[in-house]
């Protein structure tokens, strides 16, 4: 499929492009080039997590807008945000005018009678009838300056929580295998949907990030080794994304989550990158950190006869 803009001061071609078909290298390039670039919208990435997904492609991968699908009930295709993908949206080298934005949105196929998808912060619109847009909150902490200066934002409560968990003598651990941090994923998170989807996808995302050199993970134990807390990080775009972050309830009364957070700050601090806590507005967590709210959009869309045909 070819869509064409013009106007006064541009000429635009879109081409949907089934997954298989698209020139990974040229589209990951677009990715990692774009200024509201991240981990998500990387092939790699997108296969692990997405069972069908096609793609929108500007010119010669100037542009580039995933729709991760799923055949919906009882009939048709509806673009859906899958487990462990924060949002995704039309990721450009070129200025994210409106108007490029509008153009991607009408490429979208219409056999997609149901959308429901998050889009990053740059893909903002005004008010569009056919779609219902929220606007959803994440939180990034800039590490660039020294640990101390960071500290200082910290709420009071946090810092109580910090000395009484280091009165524990709680320790640190690194280098955690992906089946350690999905199994203590699957027993102590909160997530009650889609638990056993997330628990096999996140170890193919995180065996890919460690292939890639760009994954980490670790944990916080007691001194007798009972783990209380695990995390895995992804560093793309100068930013560490916290894919999972989870401790147990002894974890919790123990401050394990908070210290194992003030640890990876203090040994990032100074350093080109921000903390994406990937969470939203309703973690009091990053606040207590002195971590900002940044946006992204969810867009719902149903042409379905009563919603369902």
């Amino acid at each position: 499929m070819h869509i064409y803009l013009q106007s006064c001061t541009y000429f635009m071609e879109i081409i949907r492009l089934r997954s298989n078909d698209i020139e990974k290298a040229r589209w990951d390039g677009c990715v990692h080039y774009a200024p509201n670039g991240n981990v998500f919208g990387y092939t790699w990435f997108l296969n692990q997590v997405a069972n069908e997904w096609e793609g929108l492609v500007e010119g010669n991968y100037e542009s580039v807008f995933p729709l991760v699908y799923r055949q919906g009930w009882p009939m048709g295709k509806e673009l859906y945000q899958p487990p462990l993908m924060r949002e995704l949206g039309i990721y450009s080298v070129n200025v994210m005018s409106e108007k490029r934005i509008e153009t991607f949105l009408t490429a979208i196929p219409e056999e997609y009678r149901k959308i429901d998808i998050m889009v990053n912060h740059t893909n903002k619109m005004n008010d569009r009838g056919e779609y219902k847009i929220v606007e959803k909150s994440n939180y990034f902490l800039h590490l660039n300056d020294t640990y101390e200066k960071i500290r200082e934002s910290y709420s009071e409560e946090l810092v109580e929580s910090l000395r009484e968990a280091e009165d524990r003598n709680l320790l640190s651990v690194s280098g955690l295998k992906p089946e350690v941090i999905a199994d203590f994923y699957r027993k102590y998170t909160r997530e009650t949907k889609n638990v056993d989807y997330s628990f096999h996808a996140m170890q193919r995302i995180m065996y890919n990030a460690l292939h890639r050199g760009i994954g980490f993970g670790g944990g916080i134990m007691k001194q007798d080794k009972t783990m209380l807390a695990v995390h895995f990080t992804i560093y793309s775009h100068h930013r560490a994304l916290r894919l999972i972050a989870v401790e147990s309830q002894e974890g919790y009364v123990s401050g394990a989550l908070s210290f194992m957070t003030d640890m990876f700050i203090r040994s990032h601090a100074e350093r080109n990158l921000s903390l994406d806590f990937n969470t939203d507005k309703s973690s009091q967590g990053p606040q207590m950190f002195g971590a900002h709210p940044t946006y992204y959009y969810q867009l719902r869309k149903n042409t379905r006869v009563l919603g369902i045909l």
